[in-house]
């Protein structure tokens, strides 16, 4: 029999018994390789859940099988659960203590780690976490972000750690970060980060919001359209930035003084915002200068050149008219 063959249904029965003597896999977007919470007795399968006292030390453990052809390096490091722009929990940013009235960082609990994963193994990695000292008001939601090291592995694996005190839900409080500034594919991007700055998770966050650059051609209404942002956020982590994207397209980003207003709604819970952010100069160009196929308005240019000519035509008629006094 052909020594591929072989490989194949050798491969196939090793997935097929890991199947049925494992828990629950997290879902794993990295090619070839599954990624499993040894979680031990508990009706919770998908991520690890720890009620602890402060200081006190706890062993995760977490299984990784490698179904691919080639060896692989795979790193794991702890962070912080964020929300992304379509409101899902990810963890792929690194997350520090400080940031969005976060109290403690789970980066700060335990370490990162890198293995070396041979074609059809399994290995089962550890990781002490150390508890905070002070106590944890309601919920610290962590996770482990896995990924290859690889250039020509993409994707990336999450495994949740939920740290809290008690088992009670709790709420949180959504107010107005900051407005920010960003490059995606290639075209500038206007962000007004909204945050959830208490330890508890949210569900259905709704946001109206809207961003408009103050200008002296409001008075012609001829100054630059209110952006509007109607978005539903399903879940948005605890201590997280809410991010209300304002894809500007082929439309160059301008200096100037923008009105951000808006509201949020999760619940019976509504709070509102207002605020004045300005954009320099040089924070534009930054921008615009890293985007391709942008398109000016050259409305303002347009003017000035009229207001100019009719200036002209008006002096030039002034001065017929005063040499014929003369």
């Amino acid at each position: 029999m052909n020594k591929k063959i072989i490989y194949v249904i050798l491969m196939a029965l090793f997935a097929t018994f890991s199947f049925m003597f494992t828990t629950q896999k997290v879902k794993a977007d990295i090619d070839g390789v599954t990624v499993t919470p040894l979680i031990g007795d508990s009706d919770i399968s998908d991520r690890f859940q720890i009620i602890g006292k402060p200081n006190s030390t706890r062993t995760l453990k977490i299984s990784l099988s490698n179904f691919g052809i080639r060896k692989i390096r795979l790193r794991i490091v702890p962070t912080n659960a964020t929300t992304s722009m379509d409101g899902k929990i990810v963890y792929t940013d690194n997350v520090k203590s400080g940031q969005y009235g976060l109290k403690y960082a789970f980066a700060d609990m335990t370490k990162a780690q890198t293995i070396s994963l041979m074609a059809g193994k399994t290995k089962d990695v550890s990781f002490k976490v150390k508890l905070p000292s002070g106590k944890i008001d309601n919920l610290i939601l962590g996770g482990f972000n896995i990924y290859a090291l690889e250039s020509s592995v993409s994707g990336n694996a999450n495994v949740p750690v939920w740290i809290t005190d008690s088992n009670k839900p709790v709420g949180g409080i959504v107010t107005l970060h900051n407005l920010a500034l960003d490059v995606m594919n290639k075209k500038p991007h206007i962000i007004v980060n909204l945050q959830n700055k208490e330890l508890g998770m949210m569900k259905n966050v709704i946001v109206h919001m809207t961003v408009k650059r103050k200008s002296w051609l409001d008075r012609f209404n001829l100054g630059d359209k209110t952006m509007i942002a109607d978005l539903t956020y399903p879940k948005v982590a605890p201590n997280s930035r809410i991010p209300v994207d304002f894809d500007q397209n082929t439309t160059p980003i301008k200096a100037g003084t923008y009105v951000v207003k808006g509201a949020a709604r999760s619940g019976k819970a509504t709070w509102t915002f207002h605020k004045t952010y300005t954009i320099t100069q040089d924070q534009a160009n930054n921008i615009n200068k890293r985007c391709k196929g942008l398109i000016y308005n050259k409305t303002t240019t347009y003017i000035l050149i009229v207001c100019v000519l009719v200036s002209l035509i008006f002096l030039i008629f002034w001065a017929i008219w005063y040499s014929g006094r003369s």
